[in-house]
């Protein structure tokens, strides 16, 4: 491990960490990317598959794929992840344009790399200190939605 990954692994707090991302090949990229940095990633390709992994662990953080998940659908859950804080990505910047938008802490464009993302992670992370809750009778607070590129 060189100098500057310790530094990274040891400037953020260990998380657990939702993934839902539609390219399979991408999905692995950020799988691996995060865990290296001392995450613990769970994946949920579905709708379903995300409420029911929030139903049974605690998660710190989400990255929702917008490419692949509908803002209406995921406006009509969002009880279910109230304490929770989410990254949106989206291959267009376009979303930001639906109100829907608000749900989210973050927002990424999507690049075929994923250095940006494991960034807006970090700093996500880091605006407040991580504790296990229970997720639905947390209170998210608002954080203005911030635009990253990955």
């Amino acid at each position: 491990m060189s100098k500057s990954q310790r530094g990274t692994k040891a400037s953020n707090p260990m998380a657990t960490i939702l993934l839902n991302e539609s390219d399979p090949l991408r999905h692995e990229l950020l799988r691996l990317r995060l865990q290296r940095q001392g995450h613990k990633v769970w994946s949920a390709s579905h709708l379903n598959d995300i409420i029911a992994t929030l139903h049974d662990v605690a998660v710190d953080l989400m990255i929702l794929d917008l490419d692949h998940q509908r803002l209406e659908d995921l406006a009509a859950f969002a009880d279910r992840w109230k304490g929770i804080k989410i990254l949106f990505q989206a291959s267009s910047p376009a979303l930001l344009q639906d109100f829907r938008c608000w749900m989210a802490d973050q927002f990424v464009v999507k690049f075929h790399h994923s250095e940006n993302l494991a960034r807006a992670v970090a700093q996500l992370l880091q605006s407040k200190p991580l504790r296990h809750r229970n997720n639905h009778l947390s209170r998210r607070r608002y954080n203005d939605s911030q635009v990253a590129i990955a």
